[in-house]
């Protein structure tokens, strides 16, 4: 019985501790990795006749407002897999703590199927030079481009 009293003076230093104690994260992605480190998983496999060995990486863009961002990343996801691309795809939510509360609540109805990041001080939109929502960053073969809509994306990879 003396452990146990003893205990609880401890716990609540601890949780005390760890109430006052700020708490400061900046998680980034390094998505656009060097060749050395590339992954060779994807997202999706594209067809037998796919345009030759190019991977595509995509960073996509959405924030909280966007209504067309589900319907655009669905479509960014079938032009990919139409014109014959391999991709690993990763979303990024712009917004912060509450926004993206709200906002995933109801992600699970969304067409898309990649996961979401989250760039809640902005920091990665404004690395990749994002202006609007939706916006893609794709990375094919080292050249970099934006686009905003899966339309423009066949014109761009030429």
């Amino acid at each position: 019985m003396g452990r146990r009293i003893l205990s609880q003076p401890c716990l609540i230093w601890i949780w005390l501790a760890g109430v006052l104690i700020p708490v400061v994260s900046q998680a980034e992605i390094d998505f656009f990795q060097s060749s050395a480190e590339q992954k060779l998983s994807t997202t999706k496999k594209s067809s037998e006749n796919a345009r030759g060995s190019k991977i595509a990486k995509v960073l996509f863009f959405i924030a909280p407002g966007c209504s067309a961002c589900p319907d655009e990343a669905a479509k960014l996801e079938s032009e990919l897999s139409r014109i014959g691309v391999k991709y690993q795809i990763e979303g990024v939510f712009v917004g912060d703590p509450p926004q993206v509360g709200k906002y995933l609540a109801g992600i699970g109805t969304y067409p898309f199927k990649f996961d979401l990041a989250l760039d809640v001080d902005g920091k990665m939109t404004r690395q990749h030079g994002v202006k609007s929502f939706p916006s893609a960053v794709v990375d094919v073969d080292g050249r970099k481009f934006i686009v905003t809509k899966a339309s423009e994306l066949e014109a761009k990879l030429k």
